[in-house]
């Protein structure tokens, strides 16, 4: 029987990757779904053979590569393109979520991604952990990591959920505005509720 699944998840900038470190640092298995993505279209993936027969050739780089920019400016331009794009991804995505899952042995899981929410993901978990934290300190953690600039920094807030709807959807909730040692100790609360809260 495969264990309790929590999703994780939290806005652009939030410390959603810190937390799920700190989980496994407790023993927590954790999956980070955003890694999955790229693995499933991976250069001679059946995953990026059919993202070049619904997208077309030139969403390759010249080594055979996804070119995730490329592929960004085709599917962001319209709702239908993103439809077409997560009606390949998710299937592929949530596939290799249960096989993975079947291999834990942990008291829970944690699952990490970026667009739990977005994607309808929370549906499949026993409970969702969100990482908040104000915009502006979002804003400053994204800037100084250097690899993405202000407008792309809003252009991503403006396509995930608001704060509002994270607080809807969640079961428990990590402020990460404060120190690293402040947030571990929220870590080790939020574990403690779980293990309360989850399905034996």
């Amino acid at each position: 029987m495969s264990p309790p699944r929590v999703g994780l998840t939290g806005g652009i900038g939030s410390g959603k990757s810190t937390v799920a470190s700190m989980f496994a640092a407790l023993g927590i298995a954790v999956l980070d779904l955003d890694r999955v993505g790229h693995d499933v279209v991976a250069p001679n993936s059946e995953g990026l053979a059919r993202l070049v027969h619904a997208f077309g050739d030139d969403i390759l780089s010249a080594t055979g590569a996804l070119d995730r920019k490329k592929l960004a400016q085709r599917c962001f331009c319209s709702d239908a393109q993103v439809a077409k794009l997560n009606a390949i991804m998710h299937p592929l995505i949530w596939q290799a979520e249960e096989a993975w899952l079947r291999r834990q042995r942990s008291d829970y899981v944690v699952i990490e991604a970026s667009v739990l929410l977005e994607s309808g993901g929370a549906s499949r978990m026993d409970a969702v952990v969100v990482v908040l934290a104000d915009e502006e300190i979002r804003r400053q953690r994204v800037l100084a990591r250097g690899d993405r600039s202000a407008a792309e920094f809003d252009a991503v807030v403006a396509r995930q959920c608001s704060d509002a709807d994270r607080r809807q959807a969640a079961d428990f909730t990590i402020l990460n505005s404060g120190t690293l040692a402040q947030l571990h100790q929220q870590v080790l609360q939020t574990d403690a509720m779980l293990r309360e809260y989850l399905p034996q």
